[in-house]
């Protein structure tokens, strides 16, 4: 008797050992979500402000830091090594390929994003973005089964309207030399890309679902690695195509802030949306893809206010409203995930009576 209590006092101690861990990656992940998704966005909108005219140099920039994997992917390497459990490769040929189609996918919304984003003032597209929670929330349900409560429906239909005011009231916040069309054009753009990023995150989910292995940081450090890597192959293309890379060093040359600063924004933008993107496939691995969404969107305040501090953009009335509805539409969601999760713990631990 007293042998099978210590076994089950040990069990439980391993089990709270793994999720403590498991949060603190969660946590962990989510720190560097933040960084990347207020200063990323920053300074790629600093680029264009400034003389920056390349869309697709633009859109290269958000995965092309993808190399700074290597580091924690040699030192995790070094370390299996001297325990004598050193595995090179992870990744099967199905990974490969879904990390490939994955890829092309994300480079193809970093173009999305990109183009909108040269036309419209962060606060409106971080406003835009947010309603990629609406759609992962409609993906999520189609890609892997989760299930819509009256709490999501609720987020999705807040936020739907938040993005119908920020379209219906945008003379009032068109950045100058920035036709009708032009504005038009960057919203739907902008929400295409929200669209699609929306579709990621659960296809995200559903690829770790199906990946026939234990998830492990070796793992998602060589998906994250290939994903970008593909992503940034397919912007490479039409930049060659458009010789973007032999017109870096005369807009370099022309840049508003000076040669070296415009370096030194492209660099730091490529390394934030990196961190981004290692954040956001860090919290799906480690969670779910709702997280990630639930995350991202309530980072759209901090975007905002560092919107007005430092491009000292505008902060109206109708930004407000969509705002308050894109947060309203988070609290909605957030509540009806916390109610879910707090239903299943009384059958669980009923389900271990049972069992004893």
């Amino acid at each position: 008797m007293e042998s099978s209590q210590g076994s089950q006092n040990e069990a439980t101690q391993r089990q709270r050992r793994k999720s403590l861990k498991a949060m603190f990656l969660v946590l962990v992940n989510c720190v560097l979500m933040t960084i990347g998704q207020v200063g990323g966005p920053l300074l790629l909108r600093i680029y264009y402000l400034h003389g920056g005219k390349r869309k697709w140099l633009n859109a290269w920039l958000l995965t092309s830091g993808f190399p700074i994997l290597i580091l924690p992917m040699a030192f995790s390497y070094l370390r299996a090594q001297a325990k004598g459990q050193a595995t090179v490769l992870l990744v099967t040929p199905r990974l490969v390929a879904a990390s490939a189609f994955l890829g092309i996918l994300l480079g193809l919304d970093g173009y999305l994003y990109s183009f909108g984003l040269s036309y419209l003032p962060i606060s409106v597209s971080s406003l835009l973005g947010s309603t990629q929670l609406a759609f992962t929330a409609i993906f999520a349900f189609i890609v892997v089964k989760h299930k819509f409560t009256h709490y999501s429906v609720n987020a999705v239909v807040l936020m739907t309207f938040g993005s119908v005011v920020l379209g219906l009231h945008m003379n009032g916040d068109r950045p100058s030399g920035v036709s009708d069309g032009k504005y038009l054009l960057g919203f739907l753009m902008t929400l295409g890309a929200a669209a699609l990023h929306g579709f990621i995150m659960p296809a995200l989910e559903y690829t770790h679902l199906k990946a026939g292995m234990p998830i492990t940081f070796d793992l998602v450090m060589q998906i994250q690695f290939l994903i970008s890597m593909f992503a940034t192959l397919f912007c490479t293309i039409p930049m060659v195509i458009n010789k973007d890379f032999q017109a870096i060093s005369k807009e370099a040359a022309e840049y508003g802030l000076g040669e070296t600063k415009y370096y030194m924004v492209i660099v730091l933008a490529a390394v934030a949306m990196q961190l981004l993107i290692i954040g956001s496939i860090g919290v799906i691995f480690c969670s779910t893809s709702l997280l990630g969404g639930l995350v991202s969107s309530l980072l759209v305040p901090v975007q905002q206010v560092f919107a007005v501090l430092f491009l000292h953009e505008r902060f109206n009335a109708d930004k407000g409203m969509a705002l308050a509805m894109c947060l309203w539409g988070f609290a909605s969601y957030f509540y009806g995930e916390y109610r879910s999760t707090y239903k299943k713990i009384p059958s669980k631990q009923e389900s271990e009576v049972e069992i004893i």
